[in-house]
């Protein structure tokens, strides 16, 4: 994978976020459209333009009109989402099932969710659970989400949490790479800094790589301007293809370990007892969707 579709990988839901502020020409428009917060619009059009190198927006007041690049950006984007956009409709059944809306990270929804998924599904009985992924679930309204998995429950006490994963964080990478740069050395003080690979974390509770020197006692290293991953699974596919080492979190990456794809490369840290919680609206009766949805959590848990 080469530095441009790399970049591109790692930029989907910004992209998907600009798309709509410059259909709507203002960020308060594409936040209400995508169920976010302003100021998580504005970032993910910062991202944009720091890895474009080029401003995207010209900003007037409160009124923003988008650059001619990035109305062509735009419109590349708008044609690619769009053909998805309309395929999933069309091979969609309609259904008027109950349902219930869950949010999660990308990383819960790829390597935790989908392999127990077809489980959920039969414990749910007939009702629909509709999936929101996200790596910065604080930028979510959760007024309008039935559920969701979080870092911290502390932020919405109103709501009950049951602990799902223990907290515990190490350096992934597939086998060939720990033989080449790594070889035992667990400070991980021999790998060149551009084999780092980095996950845009924002406000989201994910440790960055300078977290993990710091807990790990390990000498940090200088990365200089790494190019990050806005998304976790784009993130594990490029350690996947051999491209460099990345953080894993237990109950993320167990999968993988355990078929040999990935392997520890270095020492592992922990800051809280408990990694991710299913926070939830309050249950006011049994035999719900909800119901069944945080039941079936609490068995998994």
């Amino acid at each position: 994978m080469d530095k441009a579709n790399r970049q591109i990988a790692g930029s989907l839901n910004a992209l998907m976020v600009f798309e709509a502020a410059v259909r709507h020409r203002s960020f308060s428009g594409a936040a209400a459209e995508l169920n976010l917060s302003q100021p998580a619009v504005s970032r993910h059009v910062s991202t944009l333009e720091l890895r474009l190198g080029q401003p995207l927006f010209i900003r007037n007041n409160n009124r923003i009109v988008p650059t001619g690049n990035a109305q062509r950006l735009a419109d590349a984007v708008a044609l690619g989402f769009g053909h998805v956009r309309d395929t999933w409709n069309s091979i969609s059944a309609p259904t008027d099932r109950e349902e219930v809306v869950l949010a999660c990270s990308f990383g819960i929804a790829d390597q935790w969710l989908m392999p127990r998924f077809s489980d959920l599904r039969t414990s749910m009985r007939g009702a629909r659970v509709s999936v929101v992924t996200t790596d910065q679930l604080e930028d979510i309204d959760l007024s309008s989400i039935d559920a969701a998995v979080v870092w911290q429950p502390e932020a919405h006490p109103e709501r009950p949490a049951i602990p799902l994963i223990p907290d515990e964080c190490f350096p992934v990478c597939t086998p060939d790479f720990y033989a080449q740069h790594v070889q035992g050395n667990d400070d991980l003080s021999d790998v060149p800094p551009d084999l780092f690979l980095h996950l845009d974390v924002g406000r989201s509770g994910f440790l960055t790589w300078k977290d993990w020197f710091t807990e790990a006692g390990c000498k940090p290293v200088l990365f200089g301007n790494p190019i990050e991953f806005d998304a976790y699974p784009f993130l594990i596919q490029a350690v996947l293809s051999g491209e460099g080492l990345a953080l894993g979190w237990r109950g993320l990456v167990d999968r993988l370990l355990a078929e040999g794809h990935l392997m520890r490369a270095g020492r592992s840290v922990s800051k809280h007892d408990t990694a991710y919680f299913l926070q939830h609206r309050p249950i006011m009766e049994e035999n719900t969707p909800l119901a069944r949805l945080v039941n079936w959590f609490r068995e998994k848990a």
